[in-house]
């Protein structure tokens, strides 16, 4: 039997992905900071809305998953690829954020790495709705821009712990 667990943190929040990410710091770093007392709020209260948001996008996986059989029944070719694309993006993405809440809770890089990957899929997500005229591109790229900020403001109380020496994000 194949053994699977870890995969998940091998495959995405893997030592050399951490790097890959860090590098971006370099660019965040020189940007203005907010005072370190609203970042450990943020850093408090962000396990828990990302705990919120992990179950509302299991519940939309749920129901995604229900309109592909639907559309498969009805044999709707024009709309199956859609909802394919639309139950992968809502899945994976809810996969990353109920991985990310233990994590973040211990101060774990790993957390902050799917969180990470959780925001790159928000992106991708941006430009599908984007490219079908279903969204206002400028408030999308703020809460993008918005989004990734926070992020790497409150990446310096997270520190990747795996095997060896702990190394910070």
């Amino acid at each position: 039997m194949l053994q699977f667990k870890g995969l998940f943190q091998k495959t995405f929040a893997n030592p050399k992905v951490a790097i890959l990410i860090g590098s971006l710091d370099k660019f965040f770093i020189k940007l203005p900071h907010l005072p370190k007392n609203i970042r450990v709020l943020i850093n408090k209260i962000i396990p828990f809305l990302i705990l919120i948001f992990g179950i509302i996008g299991l519940i939309a996986s749920i129901l995604t998953g229900f309109f592909l059989i639907l559309a498969i029944i009805s044999l709707d070719w024009v709309v199956i690829p859609e909802i394919i694309g639309s139950f992968a993006l809502v899945l994976l993405d809810t996969l990353f954020l109920l991985k990310a809440f233990k994590p973040l809770r211990s101060g774990n890089a790993v957390g902050w790495i799917y969180l990470f990957w959780a925001e790159t899929l928000e992106i991708v997500n941006f430009i599908i709705r984007v490219v079908n005229k279903e969204t206002n591109v400028f408030l999308g790229i703020g809460v993008i821009l918005l989004s990734f900020y926070l992020l790497f403001e409150i990446g310096q109380f997270y520190v990747y712990k795996k095997s060896g020496t702990p190394t910070s994000i």
